[in-house]
């Protein structure tokens, strides 16, 4: 009987410290991964000079547009876009490419901006073709862009990397014209 006072001591304190209410919850942490955009490698980038500073900016900019649909990437290509139409504005008054950039520009669909690509590659081509000071750049094609009708872009660099395809078919392509 002396264990008596002792055992219920202990039952009490653990019924009370069993029934505490805690205030305290605990929430699931979620772990989101971080997005990472493949960056493709654009291979070895060829030196070339224009005899114009709208002819430079021109061709920074429109590279910048061929690289982003080799990534694809939209958004940065819409941007591309949208900075090469302001260049074309004030250099060129070439309607069939400025409305191609503007519809690339408000266009979250990397498919219409491919396609429109065509249209702002043969305006571009016609801008810098007789405006090389020093160095070349390429004109390139893909028999298979567009149901195998085939696609031109314009290259720094001698390694295909197909801005119709992107990823799927990085390489598909071969070097039409060096332009110097």
């Amino acid at each position: 009987m002396k264990h008596v006072p002792y055992s219920l001591l202990l039952g009490m304190s653990i019924i009370l410290f069993s029934c505490k209410n805690e205030t305290k919850t605990e929430q699931p942490t979620i772990k989101v991964a971080p997005v990472v955009t493949q960056q493709i490698d654009l291979g070895e980038i060829e030196e070339v000079t224009f005899k114009t500073k709208e002819a430079s900016k021109v061709f920074h900019y429109y590279t910048e547009l061929k690289n982003s649909l080799v990534n694809t990437d939209a958004a940065l290509s819409s941007k591309a876009a949208s900075m090469l139409k302001d260049v074309i504005i004030s250099a060129d008054s070439l309607q069939t490419t400025i409305t191609a950039l503007e519809q690339m520009s408000i266009s979250s669909d990397i498919q219409l901006q491919r396609e429109k690509f065509v249209l702002v590659t043969a305006g571009v081509e016609k801008l810098l073709e007789d405006n090389v000071a020093t160095g070349s750049f390429f004109k390139q094609y893909c028999p298979m862009a567009f149901n195998n009708t085939g696609g031109y872009w314009l290259s720094n660099s001698k390694e295909i990397r197909n801005p119709y395809f992107g990823s799927k078919m990085l390489k598909c392509g071969r070097i039409d014209k060096e332009i110097n």
